[in-house]
């Protein structure tokens, strides 16, 4: 972890390799969007540093189950408004492989105008704001992996540190069965190879759940594939809501105007409520009982093969699998016992995000002498840390992210708290700050933000949403106001303006 947590010394005592104009630490989607903003400012041949801990640019990418696809449409997954060099249909979902290598090439271009230094297989130490004899900058330390011994001491007049949401693959579940085989999602591929046979229970509705299941299928049609569901997941409907050919014009919703429509609804207490009504009307599944969202997105088609292809759903939550004299037996956390066949495989898909037992440590959003930007789970303006990357970095650069209004929010520790309440209030506050970012930017700005979903629908479409956050502003802040500073006096979490 990154210490991030004692003041800042008034000294430059510490000698500096090198000043730099700026230092990004992270080289995912947040890193690399918080580059390509910051491209807009920096002079031609600034003198950039680029830090990761990974061998190559892509953050998660790297490291990802083999068979993860992206939610959405490939193009509205991209660094600033950079294309993807190749011909696939709009809609084509890009693989694990596919992301990486996309975002690895976007460093090459996005570093083309500055001197760019990058530094891969390198662990940041320290990260702080102090004060110099030239004014505040950030002091940046860092080592290759594995070896501190060997720290390396830098300043910039920005650094953005681009930690994203920490990541971490899962661990095999631990089963006192000896029957069983138990994995984490990474395995997935190999196992089933050598069990051609082997019965699969997926452990998770979420969307890692969800891939597993469609690999597993894909790979043997005729497994009996089984999903132990928790409280149960619902998905925005692709189909529905990013529709292709023609349908772009005459049917859909786009996505800024779902987040209007959960933003609006929410009141700062009525999260289940909340989650009842994405399910109904916005969801592949809205006669199901499922309890959870989590702004995950599957198509219809996605959703009928995985109910085709289940051999059984069970609700509730995995408790162990345990070794009986009729041979290895699956219970719940509910008390109920189910048999399962010797030899069975138990994946476990209950996410990558927030796995630690305690929270990251707290880092603020922006330092005082805005020399350090963080992009972390614990304070700041989007749920997506590429958006913040984005966004925050113009901000930051035209001295518009201090005192507009624009809300942080702790969005670890409302998670663990609620996770349906999160939705509601991840949703208030991506919308607030969107609103704000509109009103702060220009449009020229605005369009070369190709994060946006909106871009989805043709330029009439997304023009007639614009004006209309534009003409609902005022009251639309007041109401995501109201209803974050509730969140911050019902669960006691950082939610509040950046001032």
């Amino acid at each position: 972890m990154l210490d991030q947590s004692s003041p800042a010394p008034r000294t430059d005592a510490r000698k500096a390799e090198k000043t730099y104009d700026l230092v990004v630490i992270g080289a995912g989607i947040a890193g690399l969007n918080a580059l390509y903003a910051a491209m807009e400012y920096l002079p031609k041949g600034a003198d950039v540093l680029m830090i990761d801990q990974k061998s190559a640019a892509g953050g998660m990418w790297n490291t990802a189950y083999d068979y993860v696809r992206l939610h959405q449409p490939h193009p509205m997954f991209t660094v600033g408004d950079m294309t993807w060099d190749w011909r696939k249909p709009r809609e084509y979902l890009a693989a694990r492989n596919e992301v990486q290598a996309h975002l690895a090439s976007a460093l090459g271009v996005v570093g083309r105008s500055v001197a760019l230094d990058s530094a891969f297989g390198q662990t940041v130490a320290t990260c702080r704001e102090i004060e110099t004899s030239a004014g505040p900058r950030a002091e940046v330390v860092y080592h290759p992996n594995e070896d501190p011994a060997r720290p390396r001491i830098v300043q910039a007049r920005l650094a953005v540190h681009a930690s994203g949401l920490n990541y971490q693959l899962a661990d095999p579940l631990r089963l006192s069965s000896d029957q069983v085989v138990s994995i984490q999602p990474g395995d997935l591929t190999r196992v089933l190879k050598a069990h051609p046979d082997a019965p699969l229970f997926v452990v998770g509705g979420g969307k890692t759940g969800m891939d597993s299941i469609l690999a597993a299928l894909s790979q043997s049609p005729a497994r009996q594939v089984s999903l132990i569901n928790g409280r149960g997941t619902n998905f925005f409907n692709r189909t529905r809501n990013i529709p292709t050919g023609l349908k772009r014009w005459t049917s859909g919703v786009l996505v800024s105007r779902l987040f209007h429509d959960l933003a609006t609804r929410f009141d700062g207490d009525n999260e289940d409520a909340l989650i009842a009504h994405v399910r109904a009307h916005h969801s592949t599944d809205p006669s199901s009982e499922n309890g959870v969202f989590l702004y995950g997105l599957q198509s219809e088609d996605e959703h009928a093969r995985i109910q085709s292809g289940l051999h059984a759903v069970f609700g509730g939550y995995l408790a162990d699998v345990v070794d009986t004299e009729t041979g290895p037996e699956m219970r719940l956390k509910d008390g109920t016992a189910h048999a399962v066949a010797p030899g069975s495989v138990f994946v476990n898909c209950t996410g990558s995000f927030f796995r630690s037992e305690a929270l990251v440590d707290h880092r603020p959003m922006l330092t005082p002498g805005n020399t350090v930007l963080s992009i972390n789970p614990r304070e700041t303006m989007h749920f997506l840390t590429s958006v913040t990357g984005f966004f925050a970095v113009h901000l930051l650069y035209r001295d518009k992210l201090r005192g507009q209004g624009i809300y942080r929010l702790d969005h670890e520790a409302l998670f663990r708290q609620n996770r349906n309440a999160w939705v509601g209030a991840a949703a208030a506050q991506a919308y607030l700050n969107q609103t704000i970012a509109v009103q702060q930017l220009p449009i020229m700005l605005l369009d070369r933000c190709g994060l946006d979903l909106d871009r989805w629908y043709p330029f009439p479409r997304r023009m007639a949403a614009l004006l209309r956050m534009k003409m609902n502003a005022t009251a639309d802040k007041a109401h995501c106001t109201r209803v974050l500073d509730r969140v911050a006096a019902r669960f006691d979490v950082l939610c509040a303006p950046l001032d």
